[in-house]
């Protein structure tokens, strides 16, 4: 160790400002060698869930449906030597399934659908001393539709051809029981509305008119019924459409 020959004050001044130099060289050293701080972290992403696919009324489908009818048949019985004109009302319950498939363009909608219903619709007329009670135990129908869709909500007319059954059974006191049983076809046309309550499931309420023109309802031992069959129907139903 060499021997500070300029004072004590001189040495000791020197000695402080060569040990400052030489930590602040290691400091420099040190910091270099430590790790630099990078970007800050960024939050994840938020979750955003896919939106759903967009509904469409173009497919398949299937469901059942329920609802009331109001026919009304005139009909004209001959035999026995008179001829009586009459009017009824055959009103009940119908319900039943139906099936088809549509095809949507823009707004526009295009579909067919058959359908077949079982029927409570009944009525008895007596007509002097004949009783005549009558009844549709069944209908069916095949139609074209053609609608507008608001997203959702479809609007639709429909119309096609329909067959149904009439059921007649006559009795003349102390004369005559009888039955007779035919189908008949006729046009149907009505409307309704329709919505999507999920993108497979749909619900609707609609407007039947039946017409079965000029028929014979029914021909018995001496005695023949014809008649008009007019039937409106309202129903309630529900669609699942195929994915």
């Amino acid at each position: 160790m060499q021997r500070c020959v300029l004072g004590r004050g001189v040495c000791a001044a020197a000695f402080i400002l060569a040990t400052s130099g030489a930590l602040a060289t290691s400091g420099h050293a040190i910091a270099a060698d430590l790790p630099q701080p990078g970007a800050p972290p960024q939050a994840p992403a938020a979750y955003v869930p896919a939106p759903p696919p967009p509904f469409g009324w173009t497919g398949f489908y299937m469901g059942g449906n329920f609802g009331f009818g109001f026919a009304s048949a005139n009909s004209t019985v001959t035999g026995g030597g008179f001829t009586s004109t009459a009017s009824e009302n055959l009103t009940g319950f119908i319900g039943g399934v139906q099936a088809g498939a549509n095809y949507q363009y823009g707004m526009a909608v295009f579909g067919i659908e058959a359908d077949f219903d079982g029927s409570s619709q009944n009525n008895t007329t007596t007509v002097g001393p004949v009783t005549e009670t009558d009844k549709i135990p069944w209908l069916g129908t095949v139609r074209g539709r053609i609608g507008a869709a608001f997203d959702r909500f479809l609007v639709y007319g429909t119309g096609g051809i329909g067959w149904g059954e009439f059921q007649s059974t006559l009795t003349v006191p102390g004369l005559l029981l009888a039955s007779s049983t035919q189908s008949h076809n006729g046009w149907v046309a009505g409307g309704g509305v329709e919505y999507g309550i999920t993108n497979n499931v749909t619900a609707r309420v609609e407007y039947l008119y039946f017409d079965s023109g000029n028929v014979s309802l029914g021909n018995f031992p001496g005695v023949t019924t014809t008649g008009r069959v007019q039937d409106s129907m309202v129903r309630f139903g529900a669609n699942y459409k195929l994915p």
